[in-house]
């Protein structure tokens, strides 16, 4: 049955129902002729303009989220449930209460959607879950922030940083791409990643993104799998970690851009890299074997010697095990290597190539010109250092490259195999291979040594006695008795061994000498009394 029948059936029973009722059926008529035209099309007009409102609204409503989230840039993170706010240079964490704050205020703002306050608020932060933290998209400014945090304090060049930020950004969006691939560092740069996972399990709730991370080569990891990252470390620790405290959410989300526009830092390293040098060394152990790395190490760091040899030149043209297990750190130092080939196997590999004798456990029939220098200073430690545990003095390192280089050019300059200069770094790996039991604080200071070429502690004591006889004589006539500075006597002490010719302590140890040695005579800490001349 069609519609209009159902209402003619309808109409027809009330005239049926009502066909007896005078009264009802004039009021049938009224309502059929008169009220329910005019009611229909009141009703029609009420309809056409609550759609023409709710469509004024649902204009002014999209429109409202579409301006409100252009100028405020609000995303959010699933995993922690917080929000997060970006004005174009940082990103910010930002509390839920205070985006409802604004969006009301905004709302109240526009009148149109005061009845759609609340509706308008709900899915205004139902979008604002839906832009995901990662999905932004970082401005210049921001990626040229994070980019100077790490270049050039921590990498030499940006492409340098760019590859680390995308390794992050991997690790972060759980790229599978790396999961086998092995990052090794130097050991000293291993705080810095410890404080990029503390930073970003604070902001994001994210653990293990630098897991992947090692310092040391482990024989289970194949070449194929590794890369090498080279890092500064010179970069004071509070200072790393007061940046990333500042600058910890753009570091992360500069590292999750970088990791989706690029794909991958495996895609970045290999098709998005120019620099031959960054990439030739980052692939270094997936571009060589065992093999060639020995090869690059003996023809870099050993020579051999093809003629024969006279007794008499027999030991200056040999290397000793432990001798050649030092140059082999120097030539992986020197390239900022990994040491990938274990000490039995490289000595399996140098008897291989070499003339080797087990009794004196020595390479024959070949030397390196590392080892002059080596053996110099071997001999100038063992015929000049004397080291005690009870003994409190001390020498820096770069104090014992001037004693070592005089040493070589004067003392034993006929026998010296070096011109006697040496590097600080070079002298602290030679102590650190060779006499591991000196104690070395802060890479610096050598503990517990004297050294028969400057005995430091007879010259600050001369020196003492004739600055305590100058205060005494002039006492006599001036009947005035000072106090004596520190920095006074360090003068007068460094005045007289510069004219003297002697070499100098640091200031440091001056004190340290005053501090042990005359403590009944020291008033306010960095004052000599009187009594001490008088």
């Amino acid at each position: 049955m069609e519609p209009l029948d159902n209402y003619h059936v309808i109409i027809n029973d009330l005239f049926e129902k009502y066909k007896d009722n005078e009264y009802m059926k004039q009021r049938l008529h009224f309502h059929i002729t008169n009220l329910l035209p005019s009611t229909l099309e009141n009703e029609c007009k009420n309809h056409e303009k609550r759609v023409i409102r709710n469509d004024v609204l649902t204009h002014e409503h999209q429109q409202f989220i579409q301006v409100f989230l252009s100028e405020n840039q609000y995303y959010y993170l699933p995993n922690n449930s917080c929000f997060f706010f970006y004005d174009g240079k940082n990103y910010t964490p930002v509390k839920e209460d205070i985006i409802h704050h604004q969006l009301l205020m905004t709302i109240s703002k526009d009148k149109k959607l005061a009845e759609w306050k609340f509706r308008t608020k709900i899915n205004v932060i139902k979008q604002i879950k839906d832009r995901h933290l990662f999905k932004s998209i970082p401005e210049s400014d921001t990626i040229q922030s994070v980019l100077s945090l790490l270049h050039p304090s921590i990498f030499s060049d940006k492409n340098q940083a760019k590859y680390f930020l995308t390794i992050i950004g991997d690790n972060i969006l759980k790229k599978n791409t790396n999961s086998d691939i092995i990052y090794l560092i130097k050991p000293k740069t291993k705080k810095y990643l410890a404080d990029v996972e503390n930073m970003a399990y604070i902001y994001t709730g994210f653990s293990n993104i630098t897991s992947n991370f090692v310092t040391k080569y482990h024989e289970n990891y194949s070449y194929e799998n590794c890369r090498l990252i080279k890092m500064k470390d010179t970069m004071s620790v509070d200072i790393w970690r007061n940046m990333l405290s500042k600058y910890g959410i753009d570091f992360i989300c500069v590292a999750a851009h970088y990791s989706q526009r690029f794909e991958n830092s495996e895609n970045f390293i290999h098709n998005n890299v120019n620099d031959e040098d960054l990439k030739s060394y980052t692939l270094f152990l997936k571009n060589n074997t065992t093999s060639s790395i020995f090869d690059k190490f003996c023809e870099h760091s050993i020579q051999d010697i093809t003629q024969s040899l006279t007794s008499e030149s027999k030991s200056k043209l040999s290397i000793s095990w432990k001798n050649m297990q030092y140059i082999w750190k120097l030539f992986i130092s020197h390239f900022s290597l990994p040491s990938a080939i274990y000490q039995n196997q490289l000595k399996s590999l140098l008897k291989e190539r070499y003339s080797f004798d087990e009794s004196s456990d020595t390479f024959f029939n070949v030397t390196s010109k590392y080892l002059p220098c080596i053996q110099d200073f071997i001999q100038f430690w063992e015929k000049t250092i004397y080291t005690s545990s009870e003994n409190d003095n001390e020498f820096e390192l770069d104090e014992l490259c001037v004693l070592f280089k005089k040493w070589t050019t004067t003392e034993n300059s006929a026998l010296s195999l070096s011109n006697g200069v040496i590097s600080e770094s070079d002298v602290l790996k030679i102590l650190n291979h060779f006499f591991p039991i000196v104690e070395v604080v802060d890479n610096k200071y050598i503990m517990g040594i004297t050294c028969n070429m400057w005995d430091k502690n007879t010259d600050i004591y001369n020196s003492l006695n004739s600055l305590k006889e100058h205060y005494h004589t002039a006492s006599l006539f001036t009947n005035n008795h000072t106090l004596i500075a520190f920095d006074e006597a360090y003068d007068f002490y460094f005045q007289k061994n510069k004219a003297n010719s002697k070499y100098i302590v640091s200031k440091r140890y001056f004190e340290k000498y005053l501090y042990s040695t005359m403590s009944n005579y020291i008033e306010y800490e960095k004052f000599i009394s009187p009594s001490w001349y008088l």
